[in-house]
């Protein structure tokens, strides 16, 4: 194949070169017009079907190139667009957690002093019920100590007197 495209490129120029050396004539360069006619002609119809397919896979990877390029483009603007809303939600969303956070502490500051108030009445209770036992408490005792003191002085009034002495045998022998 490709001696037969070179025999055809250059036998013009071989005949030529064996001619006489005069000058040229227009009518001269008709067969290399046709031997350049022939090989263009040659070459694009041999180069035709390479390039032709060359070219469309080209275009095939340009335009699946085109076609990632778009879904991805598609995809960050979406993702760009959700971060933009959260962005824009984020005021909302700072000053409604502060409500939420503001909400919570009066809850359980109100729980608290709750809380409080009924362990200071149950506190009361406990100090009123613990004073009111401690009184009785006392109560007893002192009433205890004044009936023996009571008693303490009744019997040394009867053994210090006598005849407070043999009347009280006689109402006791009596009683019995």
């Amino acid at each position: 194949m490709k001696i037969v495209l070179c025999s055809l490129i250059l036998s013009p120029s071989i005949v030529m070169a064996s001619g006489s050396a005069g000058h040229g004539s227009p009518s001269d360069l008709i067969a290399p017009a046709v031997n350049i006619a022939i090989l263009v002609g040659f070459l694009v119809w041999k180069l035709k079907g390479p390039f032709s397919t060359h070219f469309v896979n080209k275009a095939n990877s340009v335009s699946e190139v085109m076609e990632r390029a778009s879904v991805k483009a598609k995809e960050a603007e979406m993702m760009m667009a959700m971060q933009k809303k959260k962005m824009d939600g984020s005021d909302a969303e700072v000053s409604k957690i502060a409500s939420d956070v503001d909400n919570d502490v009066a809850a359980y500051k109100s729980a608290y002093e709750k809380e409080v108030a009924e362990r200071i009445a149950k506190l009361k209770v406990d100090a009123a019920s613990k004073v009111e036992a401690e009184m009785q408490s006392l109560t007893n005792e002192l009433n205890t100590l004044l009936l023996d003191k009571v008693i303490s002085d009744a019997k040394n009034m009867i053994k210090e007197d006598k005849n407070l002495n043999n009347e009280v045998t006689e109402k006791i022998i009596a009683g019995l």
